[in-house]
């Protein structure tokens, strides 16, 4: 068996997914088999709640399988869709933000009339700790991309909004963003 990230397991991934793309249902198959089990560990370190890096996987695969016609055969396909991965979860940290914002924990007690209906107040706990962890590996950003990262992925900013507000072009700022992205990628 070929290693992963191996010249030769490139090749194979390469021709499974060229048969993928000519709409061998197996080839992609073969693929998910390949790299779900290191994927779902890569996502457990963004997410705690099994079932939500689960889904969070699975999501992930069907961007891949939808956007294989975007897939530049230079670099692996786990570097790929990993980068796909990785995106999936910080959008689902993000939500779950936004979800938490409703949560007052000041008083000693949380209010959960917002999210009781989504998560259970142990998941709502969980949540948080992945969130604090999210935002102290965003803090610790060296000084370029902290405040860049900070803005898009903890505020919400758009790309052009963070541009006006740090006063840089907004080719700067997606520059950033995209580099922010891979040291966080590194620190997991």
């Amino acid at each position: 068996m070929a290693k992963i990230g191996s010249k030769h397991s490139n090749t194979d991934d390469y021709n499974l997914i060229i048969a993928a793309r000519n709409g061998d249902q197996k080839a992609f198959a073969a693929l998910y088999d390949k790299y779900r089990s290191a994927l779902l560990a890569f996502l457990l370190k963004y997410v705690s709640i099994t079932e939500d890096a689960e889904d969070i996987c699975q999501r992930s695969f069907e961007k891949a399988f939808m956007n294989l016609g975007r897939y530049n055969p230079q670099y692996a396909f786990s570097t790929w869709l990993y980068i796909i991965a990785q995106n999936e979860a910080i959008d689902h940290i993000r939500k779950a933000r936004n979800a938490l914002k409703s949560v007052s924990l000041s008083g000693g007690e949380a209010d959960l009339r917002d999210v009781s209906v989504t998560y259970s107040p142990e998941e709502v706990v969980i949540l948080k700790q992945d969130m604090d962890h999210f935002t102290s590996r965003i803090l610790n950003l060296p000084d370029k991309y902290r405040e860049v990262a900070r803005l898009r992925f903890l505020r919400d900013y758009a790309y052009e909004e963070i541009a006006k507000e740090l006063q840089i072009t907004l080719g700067a700022v997606k520059t950033r963003i995209n580099r922010a992205k891979k040291i966080l990628r590194e620190t997991i």
